[in-house]
């Protein structure tokens, strides 16, 4: 990723941002597939060379339509089209010259803009490359397929967990070319690794601004600090806080600027005038006050205040209140003020004009670095290794230590590449930033090193195998993960949580008492899970019987596919599978009804002589989809990955608020699992294909 000077680098452009930065980025990697299936001789260009940006689009808004909600641009561009899509679609000559050139802004400002903007995403991930291709690395993050080297079979991590981990390991953020026709580079990862590593407690927004603020840009001074270790986190962050800002000609040594002169430098992120009016009655009452500090100058500095407190505190204040002026309802008279504020910048230094403007500009970066930072610390979270429940620290600290060579990682966090190398490393088609390589590669680990490097775990957990020490990080990880469950979702929080999920009117109070990182669904999917875990009175494994992604502090970002079903419980003598969906009744029929069928075959196949149950659970419950599948047990099926016979499968088909009964009334899941089965005794005879031979063969065909 290339960024240019006093610019913040982000993982996800401002326009395309969402919570949900992983299911967003597995969405728009399925939609470029589609797209390379369905419309092959389409690349990625504007319309009338390609309608791939196009069609991307419209398959966004139908695939998130939570988060897409509004889009009238859009809306009145399909309705302008009507009956004219197909011509617009198969780029008809005709229809081209002679309507194109009045929809093309429309088209292509509020339509394909957002494509490149969504997509570009991928490409600074690595998934895609400019041209958007899914790369190996993208395919292996939207297949959940990982190949693991030595050092990535012990951690317990699963194949997103690693894909995002090996993709932030190789991420470079690049400066332009220099005189020397070299690039600059910075390695974002790299530093929260080494901020991390050691025993030294860093707090959140420390750690944010020092991540997402240093670039390849920072000063030489700054970058050798970095590098040797010599600055401690407080004069870091201060370093990237308060940089060295360049008065503008306009402003230097002024005492007064008049508004047209003030608007053209004090801009907001949408550039809004009424956003430079109120930075310019801001600056009015502070010089005011700064000329004059009487009590009528002070009353007009809090009426601005409290006016415009947050955009102002953004621009002026880091966030945080420009001054210390006490409380709403009760603040400080003006000698109190002059007493808390007293060594504040914008009230002792020399030139008010000058002194605002390096305020606002540093304010604005900061600003800029938290904004962008989310993104930045989800993925991290996503690896499983940065845990951001309380301050920040690394999950497997102690097994990082000896994988990663700290020393090591923190001369490489600034670096520079000739463009050759530049080129081959991320701008190529065939780069190394878009190869599905393994930690170890991206190391640059020779095979010895690797051994030895797993050696060192093994005998720093006291075990003499590679598989013990694997059992050994599980069953830490496990015990972990029981304890999370414990402490913030015991059986009453969970009986909360779950009515809520039958009116979609609660998706934002939901993620805030999960994680706003995953979809509702997701979520849905992780609180059965729990639900059940107490159903069983706990007596199965529940982390590994969960088919979802966790982050580092346990709560749930994606559904990890594979192709199996939601929740698969071995219990000793019968295995259970829990189908799980917020699809309405009507959906269920298009969207279930195959994929929970199927899931239950290949499940029954595979585990051969084990019995197996589902249960599908859902708000509501289609009559006909219910009926189907009680018929199912009376027939053979074939499975679609073993293609073996199998006779019968049981889906049992439960609501919401069974679920919820069940936690209240303390029904165990024996009884549940027997009364299943002894309704399902009672179906009929296996039918098997051979009614179909025998009406064939009746009639001499």
């Amino acid at each position: 990723m290339v960024v240019e000077k006093n610019q913040i680098f982000n993982l996800m452009d401002t326009n395309g941002r969402r919570s949900d930065v992983l299911n967003a980025l597995k969405v728009y990697l399925e939609i470029l597939e589609e797209l390379k299936e369905e419309y092959p001789t389409e690349f990625w260009d504007r319309y009338p060379n390609s309608i791939a940006q196009f069609i991307f689009y419209e398959r966004a808004l139908d695939k998130s339509p939570t988060v897409f909600q509004k889009h009238k641009k859009y809306d009145e561009f399909v309705e302008t089209l009507g009956s004219n899509r197909e011509f617009f679609i198969s780029k008809n000559p005709n229809w081209i010259r002679e309507n194109f050139p009045q929809m093309s802004n429309i088209l292509d400002e509020a339509i394909e803009k957002r494509a490149r903007h969504y997509t570009s995403n991928l490409v600074k991930m690595g998934f895609t490359n400019s041209e958007r291709n899914i790369t190996e690395a993208g395919y292996s993050y939207l297949r959940n397929s990982i190949q693991r080297d030595s050092i990535e079979e012990l951690l317990p991590l699963d194949n997103i967990n690693i894909a995002l981990l090996r993709q932030l390991l190789k991420l470079k953020i690049f400066g332009d070319k220099t005189e020397n026709g070299k690039r600059q580079f910075y390695s974002p990862f790299l530093m929260a690794l080494v901020l991390l590593s050691d025993d030294d407690a860093i707090d959140k927004d420390t750690f944010e601004i020092i991540v997402q603020g240093l670039t390849p840009y920072s000063d030489k001074e700054l970058k050798k600090a970095v590098c040797n270790n010599s600055m401690n986190y407080q004069s870091l962050e201060a370093a990237i806080r308060d940089r060295t800002i360049e008065i503008p000609d306009d402003l230097r040594e002024k005492t007064d600027i008049d508004f047209d002169v003030f608007k053209s430098y004090f801009k907001s992120s949408k550039n809004s005038e009424s956003a430079a009016q109120g930075y310019y009655d801001f600056f009015v009452a502070v010089r005011n006050f700064y000329d004059n500090r009487n009590l009528d100058n002070y009353n007009e500095l809090l009426k601005c205040l409290d006016k415009n407190s947050t955009s102002i505190n953004k621009a002026f204040g880091y966030g945080k209140s420009v001054f210390n002026v006490g409380n709403k309802g009760n603040r400080y008279d003006l000698e109190t003020f002059m007493e808390q504020n007293a060594n504040h910048p914008l009230l002792n230094c020399e030139n008010i004009v000058s002194e605002i403007y390096i305020t606002f500009v540093n304010s604005k970066w900061i600003d800029g670095i938290k904004e962008y930072s989310d993104t930045t610390m989800r993925l991290l979270s996503a690896t499983g290794l940065f845990k951001f429940k309380n301050l920040p620290e690394l999950s497997y600290k102690d097994i990082l230590n000896l994988i990663f060579d700290v020393n090591e990682i923190r001369s490489n966090i600034f670096g520079e590449m000739t463009e050759d190398e530049y080129v081959k490393y991320e701008a190529s088609a065939n780069c190394f930033f878009g190869k599905n390589t393994s930690i170890g590669n991206i190391l640059s680990y020779s095979t010895a090193k690797i051994t030895s490097t797993v050696s060192n775990i093994g005998t720093h957990l006291g075990v003499t195998s590679a598989k013990d020490a694997k059992d050994l990080l599980q069953d830490r990880k496990n015990a972990e993960f029981l304890q999370h469950i414990n402490n913030k979702y015991p059986k009453e929080e969970i009986m909360e949580i779950l009515p809520m999920f039958s009116d979609r009117c609660n998706d934002a109070e939901i993620k805030r008492r999960v994680n706003d990182n995953a979809t509702v669904p997701t979520i849905y999917e992780y609180v059965i899970g729990i639900a059940w875990y107490y159903i069983s009175n706990k007596c199965f494994d529940l982390y590994s019987s969960l088919n979802l992604t966790l982050n580092a502090d346990f709560e749930p970002v994606l559904h990890a596919g594979k192709g199996e079903g939601d929740i698969i419980i071995d219990y000793d003598n019968i295995t259970v599978m829990l189908e799980v969906t917020l699809m309405n009744k009507q959906a269920q029929k298009r969207g279930e009804w195959e994929p929970v069928l199927r899931h239950s075959l290949n499940l029954k196949a595979e585990r051969d002589l084990k019995e197996t149950i589902t249960f599908f659970v859902a708000d509501e419950l289609d009559y006909n989809t219910v009926n189907i599948w009680r018929a199912v047990a009376a027939v053979s099926l074939e499975s679609t990955k073993t293609h073996q016979m199998v006779n019968g499968v049981v889906i049992m088909p439960f609501t919401n608020c069974d679920i919820l009964k069940f936690l209240e009334k303390n029904v165990p899941h024996t009884k549940i699992i027997s009364k299943v089965k002894a309704s399902f005794a009672t179906v009929p005879q296996i039918t098997d294909v051979k009614w179909h031979e025998d009406i064939i063969n009746q009639l001499n065909l």
